[in-house]
């Protein structure tokens, strides 16, 4: 007797791949089982694991495979997958007998000595990662003058005509030591005037605007700790907040930002052009992943001439930033007898991040389209008026006001991973697929540089109408006769304490228990 059992029909990724993009097509499971030859279960199956699919996919991965085969040892393989494309990256050749040596050092990271790669498993492992040997032509030249000149005159007209000027972004990070003091400045008043250390808490942080000015993104803050203690149980920011151990830009949390850039232009039913430099933080794969954002890479090495904001835009931001930190510390300094030093560890990372948007929203929009002309984008455009700059404290002059002011420009914002920083992020990813929760956050996670920073219960209403009071009182005892921001913010705190007015749960108040 014949059996009527159907046979399986193992779909390939690429054929997965394709099934997701019928589903987002609203095809019915039924027609897409029909057309694909496979079962509607099978759709099913693929519909529930589509953000596994589309990564694999998109990440480059072998599109015939029909099966996740991970190897003998998954961990390892993640890792060496991660430090190759670093590598890469950074046009840094890598041979077998390399990978194979990189596989024993990444293998005794993560505990597991007993790990030897085989040229089989090296074979396969590239079949998996859809990566082929290739012979390397000739020596990768320097960018200089003349190769900066070509792409503003031949290459870039090309990639914006087809975009008006408010759909053209550029977006670029730069690091910041965001404690630190000018030199020889900032002393207390018993002190005699010398030189204080410098601080050298540091973030990085990513500025993105249109070519008008007239869309600035909010910025992206990069720091050390998932969850300082100065940010604990805030349920907003001013800025969009990221974390890994070196305060740099990489490739996953320029991908998960590149997405909501994406997703806001979608909602916005806008097609917009981001242009960016060539770095092993900005990965070429997460163009796959967008819809309404085209990538375009800057040529290597040659940002420094042709990224709009590293001709002005960057700089005026940390100038307006320094200049309110050297205030902060003058009024700060005036009230208290504390060293500079000391009272320069009391500016938190949330102090730093509204700060930060503050000088971000003084930027304005003359000098962002001062800063792309100055970059080649806007050919026969002269500059509005001379480029902004922040002028100095009263306490500086010029010339010291811009040493501080530049002082941390060489200042890493991205960089090749370390194999503790690779194994480290393949373990808990692991273990966050293991448990399918959010890793819980002990004290020793929270930075150094804020463990003096006390834990404050969450500001109630009460607290802030009483603070009004004062505010409003130093207003009439000064003779103010505007007050119309100021009315402003009260009804601002009125609205805010109407939507928020409902007892606090228990749980959340031991969220803020250190």
């Amino acid at each position: 007797m014949m059996s009527n059992k159907r046979k399986r029909n193992d779909l390939s990724l690429a054929d997965k791949y394709e099934v997701i993009k019928l589903l987002d097509q609203k095809m019915p499971q039924t027609q897409i089982a029909q057309k694909m030859g496979c079962s509607q279960g099978q759709v099913s199956r693929i519909s529930s694991s589509r953000a596994n699919i589309m990564e694999e996919y998109e990440s480059n991965a072998d599109p015939e495979r029909k099966r996740h085969r991970s190897g003998k040892a998954a961990d390892v393989e993640a890792a060496l997958t991660t430090w190759f494309t670093n590598a890469r990256s950074r046009d840094i050749p890598v041979s077998g007998p390399v990978l194979e040596e990189k596989a024993c050092d990444l293998a005794k990271t993560l505990d597991k000595p007993e790990f030897k790669p085989s040229s089989g498993w090296l074979s396969r492992w590239k079949e998996r990662n859809n990566i082929v040997f290739k012979i390397l032509h000739g020596e990768k030249k320097d960018a200089d003058l003349s190769e900066a000149d070509h792409y503003i005159k031949h290459v870039l007209p090309d990639i914006l005509k087809n975009y008006a000027e408010d759909d053209i972004y550029n977006a670029d990070e730069t690091g910041i030591y965001y404690r630190a003091l000018p030199d020889g400045t900032l002393v207390s008043k018993e002190e005699a005037a010398a030189g204080s250390k410098k601080m050298k808490d540091r973030i990085t942080a990513m500025v993105a605007c249109n070519m008008t000015g007239t869309d600035k993104r909010q910025l992206l803050i990069i720091g050390k700790s998932r969850q300082p203690r100065c940010l604990r149980g805030k349920k907003s920011l001013p800025v969009i907040y990221d974390s890994n151990s070196n305060a740099w830009m990489t490739g996953a949390i320029y991908t998960q930002w590149l997405t909501a850039f994406n997703n806001d232009m979608r909602i916005q039913k806008r097609k917009v052009i981001l242009l960016v430099d060539n770095c092993s933080a900005h990965p070429h794969d997460a163009a796959t992943k967008l819809s309404n954002v085209t990538l375009s890479f800057l040529p290597p090495n040659t940002t420094s001439l042709i990224q709009p904001c590293d001709q002005g835009i960057i700089r005026n931001l940390k100038s307006l930033y320094r200049r309110q930190v050297v205030k902060k510390m003058i009024e700060d300094i005036d009230q208290n007898t504390m060293s500079a030093a000391k009272m320069a560890k009391k500016l938190t990372l949330l102090d730093a991040m509204h700060m930060l948007t503050k000088a971000w929203n003084c930027v304005t929009e003359v000098t962002i389209r001062n800063c792309f002309a100055k970059a080649g984008f806007r050919k026969g455009t002269a500059p509005e008026k001379p480029m902004e700059t922040a002028e100095p404290p009263e306490s500086m002059n010029a010339i010291s006001f811009a040493e501080y002011v530049q002082h941390d420009d060489d200042l890493e914002c991205h960089g090749m991973p370390t194999d503790d920083d690779i194994c480290s992020d393949i373990l808990r990813e692991e273990e966050e697929r293991r448990n399918h929760l959010e890793i819980n956050i002990d004290n020793e996670d929270a930075e150094e540089e804020d463990a003096d920073t006390p834990i404050r219960l969450p500001g109630t209403a009460s607290d802030a109408r009483k603070a009004l009071e004062e505010v409003r009182r130093f207003l009439e005892d000064t003779g103010c006769s505007d007050y119309k921001a100021f009315y402003d913010l009260e009804e601002l705190v009125e609205k805010v304490a109407e939507e928020s007015r409902r007892q606090m749960k228990i749980t959340e108040f031991i969220n803020w228990i250190p």
